[in-house]
């Protein structure tokens, strides 16, 4: 299947097109500026392509956007705040339009999101079932996801919720390791947040799996099907690098030095993932002490 990859050179991207390539997909990566043009382009070149081709699945084509910027960006200022709502809801617009203007729409439309869209809770245990939070991560996510939908018609659309997704080379695991490896590492805040995490390859196994299988649609959550609180994920990274668990981060000095962006790691949220599971979404790392042997 040919597929067009906006946001393919971040660090779920890179690992994302990588695997689509070894699975015998043609990736077409769309760079900045993401206008309504390069996105009708690649459409079109992608479709026109599709034409000369036999079978099926080697005349459809598919779209992934995982473009936005960063959530590192200091404490969030309201320019901060702006940007990242901005950039996820402006591109995902210009998808829609080169989607609806495309002769020929794409097999799938596949957008990011992510589990902020249920806000947060200690307590809680969230499936894509569950009604969006009301804080501005949940609001992020809900305007992001309402943005793709008017192509809902012509395309089939999924909103893939991602969790923390762990890899050696970007997200918030690669952010932590050096601290652990230097023996300073410990829990962050009271512990008791949960993290529902992924591995980078699974993923993007489920990133795959939704732009090739016509059951998909809607919101689904990429999260592996054990979640863990703080304690437990930062004890595990410790113990798989044979490093002391002695340290911890007070929440107030994490408020004082990040501001709001302290949610990001002081509050969590227990998300499943019930639909992937139910159409029997195979895991290559569903327990947490494997995925980070895997990685570390």
């Amino acid at each position: 299947m040919r597929i067009v990859a906006i946001g393919g050179s971040g660090f779920i991207g890179s690992h994302l097109c990588k695997h689509l390539g070894l699975a015998g997909h043609q990736v077409t990566v769309v760079r900045r500026p993401y206008t309504v043009e390069r996105l009708l382009a690649a459409c079109k070149i992608n479709a026109t392509q599709n034409l000369n081709t036999s079978s099926d699945e080697d005349q459809a084509y598919a779209i992934v956007n995982l473009a936005g910027a960063s959530l590192n960006r200091g404490r969030w200022s309201a320019h901060d705040r702006n940007e990242i709502l901005t950039s996820r809801i402006a591109t995902s617009k210009a998808v829609v339009t080169a989607i609806s203007q495309a002769p020929q729409p794409p097999r799938a439309y596949v957008q990011a999101s992510a589990i902020g869209y249920y806000g947060t809770s200690f307590d809680d245990t969230f499936t894509e079932d569950d009604a969006p939070g009301d804080d501005f991560l949940a609001t992020v996510c809900t305007r992001w996801e309402q943005a793709a939908q008017p192509v809902h018609q012509r395309t089939r659309v999924v909103c893939i919720r991602l969790g923390m997704v762990l890899g050696k080379d970007g997200g918030a695991l690669s952010s932590l390791l050096p601290l652990f490896r230097i023996g300073l590492g410990g829990t962050v805040g009271n512990g008791r947040q949960w993290v529902s995490w992924i591995h980078v390859a699974d993923a993007s196994a489920l990133i795959e799996w939704c732009l090739r299988d016509d059951r998909i649609t809607g919101p689904i959550n990429a999260t592996a099907p054990h979640p863990v609180q703080m304690r437990d994920f930062t004890r595990a990274i410790a113990r798989q690098l044979h490093r002391p668990h002695l340290l911890s981060i007070p929440a107030p000095i994490l408020r004082l030095a990040l501001g709001q962006r302290a949610q990001l790691v002081l509050t969590g949220q227990r998300v499943l993932p019930a639909k992937a599971e139910a159409l029997h979404f195979q895991f290559a790392f569903p327990y947490l002490d494997a995925a980070l042997a895997n990685i570390l």
